[in-house]
């Protein structure tokens, strides 16, 4: 998580509100997020292949018969490479194009045949610095997929500039409350498309104290009803400390801090639909926790997800939840971090969902 733990340092701009921006036969992505900072451009994308409906005694009949997905042609992707999985590349003035390697990546195998979602592909990659719009090259020629470009609208130099603070600088969004909330525990969300979210809200520092901060880095409509929220972690120092002997193992063994905690399936769910085993759970955890309040409840939020990283007195969190839209235009959230003393406070955050703009595919 090295490089993606120094960029969350710094709350960059949205340079897209993200949704579906290629839709073929053989495979569609969505932009999860893009957020501009002085030194480079973070580009989160999911991309999602068909469900493969074929029981297995047809899939392996077709195979013995030789039946065979031939490959996209070539024409940006080098020869020498493989093409057995996703690439991105940035499409320069030259008409070259830089591909790069995901700094993150997961993946989730899909549903049964008889189920809805297919196979599933998460990457984040931290491309150079970029404004006004980039042009991003799609290929996949292992699965028919020909090279696709699509050009997304970015923010100016000077608003990257202005806007892009350090989180332990940019402005708080959550008070500190005092208020005796009856807690509840939210209702589970299954299955859910998160490439196809529309940003509902700009990414701010949830909350902030000493040597921690809660950072929000997405929130998005995903479905009508519904949000996806991903909060990000980040203690140093003894707060650090804190959190890595919180994440101790029992017998005193050092913890893997690269591991992930929950499914870490881009559906959110567990295969069978049931919610997640998390060992870490969002209130008393490690991690931050977040809570929807509604009137005097407050309806805490298990991550669907959620993984660290880090040493050295320094620790980064990533938890990604799915919960209920509240039913007027603000949500308010309960966040707190008992771990390294964070104690309760309040953000209110009004939703304004955004259309998003025509994307430029060739």
């Amino acid at each position: 998580m090295g490089d993606f733990a120094d960029a969350v340092e710094v709350l960059g701009v949205s340079g897209h509100p993200g949704g579906l921006v290629v839709r073929r036969p053989e495979l569609s992505i969505g932009v999860v997020r893009v957020v501009s900072r002085p030194s480079g451009l973070e580009v989160e994308v999911l991309a999602r292949q068909p469900l493969d409906r074929r029981d297995a005694t047809r899939r392996q009949r077709e195979v013995r018969e030789g039946h065979v997905v031939p490959p996209a042609p070539r024409v940006l992707l080098p020869q020498h490479d493989e093409g057995l999985e996703l690439r991105l590349g940035v499409l320069g003035d030259d008409g070259r194009a830089r591909w790069a390697w995901p700094v993150r990546e997961s993946g989730w195998t899909g549903d049964h045949h008889t189920g809805e979602f297919g196979p599933a592909h998460h990457r984040t990659f931290l491309l150079p610095p970029a404004f006004d719009e980039v042009s991003l090259v799609f290929a996949w020629p292992g699965i028919g997929f020909p090279e696709t470009v699509v050009t997304l609208p970015l923010p100016d130099r000077d608003t990257v500039e202005r806007d892009a603070l350090p989180i332990w600088d940019a402005p708080v969004a959550a008070v500190p409350t005092t208020t005796g909330f009856a807690d509840r525990e939210a209702r589970h969300v299954g299955a859910v498309a998160v490439e196809t979210g529309v940003t509902a809200a700009a990414p701010r520092v949830l909350h902030r104290g000493g040597h921690a901060a809660v950072v929000l880095t997405r929130l998005a409509a995903v479905e009508p009803g519904l949000l996806a929220a991903y909060v990000v972690g980040v203690a140093g120092d003894a707060a650090g400390d804190q959190v890595v002997d919180d994440l101790t193992a029992p017998d005193g063994s050092p913890p893997d801090l690269t591991a992930r905690w929950g499914e870490p399936s881009p559906n959110l769910t567990a295969p069978d639909g049931s919610p997640p085993d998390l060992s870490w759970s969002s209130r008393g955890g490690p991690g931050p926790g977040l809570a929807v309040v509604r009137g005097a409840e407050a309806f805490w939020l298990s991550p669907h997800s959620a993984e660290a990283a880090g040493g050295s007195g320094r620790v980064v969190t990533d938890s990604r939840y799915v919960f209920d839209a509240p039913t007027g235009g603000v949500l308010d959230l309960l966040v707190t971090w008992p771990a390294v003393g964070l104690p309760n406070a309040v953000a209110r955050i009004p939703l304004t969902p955004l259309t998003p703009p025509m994307n430029a595919e060739r």
